[in-house]
């Protein structure tokens, strides 16, 4: 039996999380309330479980959904009267959602390049490495570089 006080991880209370982020709580909000873990213990749960790690990025994403939704309800009913207030409003909900989801919401847009199933491109070396020539290769690049140089002196 391990040392330390039992875990209150359940999948209902990882569903109660994950719910609350989609519905527009950020997690320091969820973790205040006294009926929850703290955020430590969510953190760790996230380190500990990578199902729920994925979990909680869903739910993120989700989260900036709702902040997206913020953006379209509060430019619509801005009025003269609330357009400065709002526009602070507005930038800020817009930095947070492309904070949560910049793939999505974000003004950069990154370009990713990857080789065969998302790896490293394979690159062949245009430098030759002169240790592993053979000496018949060797005399061929001599003779080639002293041809192109005295071709460049006679000029």
């Amino acid at each position: 039996m391990k040392a330390g006080r039992p875990t209150k991880y359940s999948e209902n209370l990882a569903d109660e999380i994950c719910e609350r982020m989609v519905n527009g709580e950020e997690i320091v909000k969820i973790c205040l309330d006294e009926n929850m873990p703290g955020r430590t213990t969510v953190y760790r749960w996230m380190a500990e479980r990578p199902d729920f790690g994925a979990r909680i990025a869903r739910a993120r994403e989700g989260l900036a959904d709702h902040v997206a939704w913020q953006i379209a309800e509060l430019s619509q009913n801005c009025t003269n009267d609330t357009a400065n207030a709002d526009r602070v409003k507005l930038a800020a909900l817009q930095w947070r959602a492309a904070r949560l989801a910049p793939k999505r919401y974000s003004e950069k847009h990154i370009t990713e390049v990857s080789g065969p199933d998302g790896g490293p491109i394979p690159m062949q070396s245009q430098v030759v490495d002169a240790r592993v020539l053979t000496e018949e290769q060797r005399a061929v690049l001599r003779d080639a570089l002293l041809t192109a140089k005295n071709e460049g002196t006679d000029k």
